[in-house]
This record gives structure tokens, sequence and C-alpha cells, in this order.
């Protein structure tokens, strides 16, 4: 005859405490045995308690309840050091059935062994159980049945970043069939709680997960993407809490206390990868890249600002920003952020400058690195993947943006009969628009393109009005037979009274002009590049200006503070000149010389902003 509870109980307080023959009246056969020297789990007398919300769990526990003769219990820390570096927390997780640090009891399983996490499973009569099967009391993290975590990786595209958990779920045989639930609790702000703050990650990380498999079988569970730790933190050395349960636990907050019927409760301590190895070798950094998802460019404008942030989560190290263009022709400066040190815990905003293309554009990037989780002795060490993201560059519609020169169309400066030229001279597009720049982003441009400024540079942040000449090919940066004059000649006010006229023949390049930007180029100067401004009114004399040129390979950029453009923008006309001279001719008139114009001398003078105006 199959022995009752009673006769159990009593044979195991005059015996030992694990009977033999003392089998679960809902399971079909007999109890699988623990793992290792672990005793056979054997029943309770104690009711079947779902978790609640913590004042009605302490309702329903009876205080009076007997002690588990051989449970399964966690091993988080219970009234003493959490080990969190560099701190004195206590661990108050509740681990002991007669926890102080909780109203509900110690988290245990009164039956464990058909339900389990990974294939090992301990049972004791408590935490700190000195006659614990295994050998040793499972406090601190010395549970031998801590085996179901696979893995916790990371994906750091946000901050927090979002983590990924997955377990392997087993049911024995003659477990009973029906649903299973998961909950995962983490110190995330490693206090030596779980708990959860208005203004913090939750804890209560993995909320009854719906597991579904058949009695006798194993499969691994992945949970959805949860925060891990704080917007600049990780939380290295966080307790968390993995449970495996039939019955949900319900409530706004859990704090990890709590009796069941079935299942597995297993604890584990969260490390960062270590850089050289090792629980004490250094923190490796783990970097959050976040970037936008998309930049607009506005009807008007050619360059815009943006900007990235690079989080270091983890500790102290390098960082770096790679983009690379995918689609269209919309181009970053720059397109790569060199080595950037980041202490633990701090970010950096990496500042972008951006010209728009004909249409959208993508350019993808990479935050994170490949780093596998590795799981042992209670330890979790946190893996990380590399995730591919995209920012798209997406210009105002029907907003036309180059006007084209497809000819190579030189010009003798003497008397305008086409000449064979240099490639890096023939201007093939011009685009121009307004951008608004922060000092940030005007040292940006400096450190990334090859810069001319006047001799006393004075750019700050503010409007600018932008031009963009592509040439035919690269411009040289050091010729010693050569000389050359790239320059913006603008119709910079509303009157015509002030435009230069032709001095000698019929034609010039700077006609119907007022206002000229100079990016000059003579071997033989000291410097050898200078940027200038002259005007019409007085040709001789240098302006003062803000300006300042920049050149990347073929392209050259002129940028001009507004304040300097005494026209409304909207009726700003301009034209594009270059002229290349032999070293110590630079009037052409001892040697040959060659000039390109866009629009052309005979043609009208191009709309600023990119109206559709052919020029060439």
């Amino acid at each position: 005859m199959r022995p009752n509870a009673r006769n159990c109980a009593v044979a195991l307080l005059l015996a030992s405490a694990a009977l033999v023959g003392c089998e679960p009246a809902e399971e079909s056969g007999p109890v699988p045995a623990a793992a290792g020297p672990a005793a056979t789990p054997t029943v309770n007398t104690a009711p079947e308690i779902t978790q609640a919300p913590i004042a009605a769990v302490r309702a329903a526990t009876s205080p009076t309840a007997p002690p588990p003769l051989a449970a399964d219990f966690g091993d988080a820390p219970d009234g003493a050091p959490a080990g969190y570096r560099g701190t004195r927390v206590i661990g108050r997780f509740p681990t002991r059935l007669d926890t102080r640090s909780s109203p509900n009891p110690g988290a245990h399983v009164l039956r464990p062994g058909f339900d389990r996490l990974g294939d090992a499973v301990s049972a004791e009569a408590g935490a700190d159980d000195r006659a614990d099967p295994d050998g040793v009391p499972n406090l601190v993290n010395n549970d031998g049945g801590d085996d179901g975590v696979v893995s916790l990786t990371l994906a750091l595209d946000q901050a927090p970043a979002q983590a990924t958990l997955s377990v392997m779920v087993s049911l024995m045989a003659g477990a009973s069939p029906g649903p299973r639930y998961l909950n995962v609790l983490i110190d995330m702000n490693l206090d030596g709680r779980w708990s959860i703050g208005e203004h913090e990650t939750p804890e209560w990380a993995v909320q009854n997960l719906v597991v579904s498999l058949s009695p006798g079988t194993s499969r691994s569970v992945r949970t959805l993407p949860f925060a891990l730790g704080s917007a600049t933190r990780l939380p290295d050395g966080a307790w968390m809490r993995v449970a495996l349960t039939r019955e949900r636990i319900v409530g706004d907050a859990w704090d990890g206390g709590g009796r069941w019927q079935a299942g597995e409760i297993e604890d584990y301590q969260l490390a960062l990868p270590r850089a050289a190895g090792g629980v004490s070798a250094v923190a490796a950094p783990l970097v959050a890249t976040l970037c936008p998802d998309s930049v607009d460019v506005p009807s008007g404008a050619l360059m815009r600002r943006t900007a990235c942030r690079l989080v270091n989560l983890g500790g102290d190290g390098a960082a770096e920003l790679r983009l690379t263009r995918t689609k269209g022709s919309a181009a970053l400066v720059p397109d790569r952020i060199g080595r950037l040190d980041l202490r633990a815990g701090t970010e950096q905003t990496v500042p972008l400058v951006l010209i728009r293309g004909t249409d959208e554009g993508t350019w993808r990037y990479q935050t994170g690195q490949q780093l596998d989780a590795q799981v042992a002795d209670g330890t979790v060490v946190l893996g990380a993947r590399a995730v591919d993201r995209t920012l798209a560059i997406v210009p105002a519609d029907d907003q036309p943006l180059f006007h084209v020169d497809r000819s190579a169309d030189y010009f003798s400066i003497h008397d305008l009969s086409p000449v064979n030229g240099f490639a890096f001279a023939d201007i093939r597009r011009i685009t121009s628009g307004t951008t608004d720049l922060t000092g940030a982003d005007v040292d940006l441009l400096r450190s990334a393109w090859f810069t001319v400024e006047p001799v006393a540079p004075s750019m700050a942040e503010g409007t600018y009005v932008a031009f963009l000449i592509e040439l035919a090919d690269r411009l040289p940066r050091a010729d010693s037979n050569l000389g050359f004059q790239i320059a913006l000649a603008l119709q910079a006010t509303d009157s015509i009274s002030d435009d230069w006229r032709p001095q000698v023949g019929d034609f010039d390049l700077f006609q119907n002009t007022d206002t000229w930007f100079e990016l000059i180029y003579r071997p033989d100067a000291a410097p050898p590049w200078r940027l200038q401004k002259r005007t019409a009114i007085n040709p001789a004399a240098v302006a003062p200006t803000g300006a300042a040129a920049f050149v990347d390979g073929s392209r050259v950029v002129f940028l001009i503070p507004a304040l300097e453009v005494q026209r409304d923008p909207a009726s700003l006309r301009f034209r594009v000149t270059t002229f290349v001279h032999e070293r110590g001719d630079p009037l052409g008139a001892a040697g040959p010389s060659m000039a390109d114009a866009a629009p052309g001398l005979g043609q009208s003078l191009t709309f600023f902003g990119n109206l559709p105006v052919a020029v060439g």
C-alpha cells in the first residue's frame, strides 16, 4: 500500500531526510533522482502557493507550515556581502527559508526533479542546510544544480543595452503536462535587492514567459530582449534569479521570494568580460554606438549636422566609429572616427556633418563586438553581438541638387579660345545651400579636410551659405610648377551699380559680380595656400572675412557666414571660375594659361539654392 504523507514525515523524523517510497501522488511513475549525491525529492504536506503580490503572499503563507524536507533553493547572498566590486553592499535576496529579506519565504520548490532548468537539480532542507546532500550548503553561489542558463548576450545599439537570455528547460518523462513559466530577476542597480524604482531599469526582467513542451523532452528557450543595467553602466557582478514554475507569479512587483510545488530555482552572478581573462582582470570595454536612424535635410539646405553617441557600458578602453555608404550620394564627414579612449560609465558625442545627395542615401555602421557568453560555476560572463545599423539621409522632395557642366570647355584667359587644360581645373558640378554649424562642427571639418582660411581665421558657429564644387580630378596639394585659383564670384548685393565690368577687352571672369572669394595656390608664395575676399568697389584690397575653403580630393567647399552676404539667399546669384598658370606667371602673360567658368561667361549667373538653371 502506498505510504501517505504523514507516514513519510514520521519516517523522516526517525530515519533520514530522504525516504525511499514517498512518491508525489500527482506524478505518474517514480520521482527522477537529483543530480550527483542529492537525495530523492519528496512531497511536503504544505499547500502549493502561487506567488501573489507581496501582501497577499504574506497572508497566504502559513507561519506554521512545516519546513521542506528536500526542496530546491537558490544560492544568492541573504544577509551576507553581495560581492560587488568596491562596495560594502549586503545582499538581501530572499534565499533562506526563514529569510528576513522578504515577507515571503526564501524562494524554493517543494518537489524538484520533474521540471528542470538544465540537467541537474539539487534538493536540500534549506539554502544554509549543513547536511546538504551535494556536500556543501548553497550559500553563497554553491548550488551544484545551476546549469540551466546557456547564455546572456547583449546588443549594444541602445542604452541601456538590450540583453537576451537563453536557458535550457527539461521535463522528465513522469512530469505532468501543461505550460511552465519562466521568471528572471536581476539586481540592475546593484543595491543588494530585487526591486523596482520609478526611474530605474526594471529588475523583474522576464515576467511569466510561457514555456510549452511535452514531458520527456527538452528545449532551449530564448527570451525577448530586455534592458540590462543603466544608460551608462552594465551591472557587473549583479545577482540574477531564474525561476521555473508551473504557476504564474502575479502582481506588479516580485522580490524573489516564494514557494512553489514544482520547478527549479537557480541563482547566478553576472560578470563583464575581462580584457585579459579571469575574474580579477580588468573589465573589457563594451561600447554602445547610438546614431539617429535618419536625418532629414530641408529644402534649401546643402549641409546638415548630426551626431552619434558612444557610451562605454563596460570597462575603460577604446572605441571607434566607422560608417560605410551603401546607397545614394550623400557624404558624411568624417566617415570614420579614430580611436576614442572612454572611461567606464562615460560617453562622448561625436559630431557629424553631412552633405546631402541627389536622392536618399544610407550609411551602415556596426555597434558592439562579437563576444561569446560563458557560464561556469554559477557565474555568467556576458557576451555581445555585433549589430548592423543604418543612418538614412533624406533630402527634401523635388529639390534639384547639382548644376552639371559635362564638357571639358577650357579657354584662354586672353582671347576665350579653346585650350587643352588640366582635369583638376575642369568644373563638372556645382551646388549650393545653407547650413547651421556649431563650433564643434567647424572643428570637425578642419580636422577631416584640408582647410584654407584667411590669415586671421574667424570662423564661428552660426548660419553659413555653402557652395560645393566638384572638379574632374583631384586638386593637387603641392605642385612646384603650377599655380591656380578657384574663385566663387557672387552678386552679393541687390544693386547692379557695384557689379564688376571688364577692364581689358570684352570679357572678364568676374563680370556682373561684386564679391569674390578666392582660393589661391602659388608655390613660390609664403604661405603657398591662402583664402581671400575682395569686392568690386575696392578690388585691390583684401577684405576681412570669416569664410573658409575646404579641399577633399576633387571637391572644394566654400563656407561663407550668412552675415557677410547682404542679399537674401533666395535671390543670390553666383559663378564659379578656375584659372591655372605656370609658376611665377599669375596673369598668364608669359606662358600658356587656361580657365573654366560655370556658368559660362556668356550665360546668366546661377541662382543660389539649386534652382534648375543649366550651366556649362
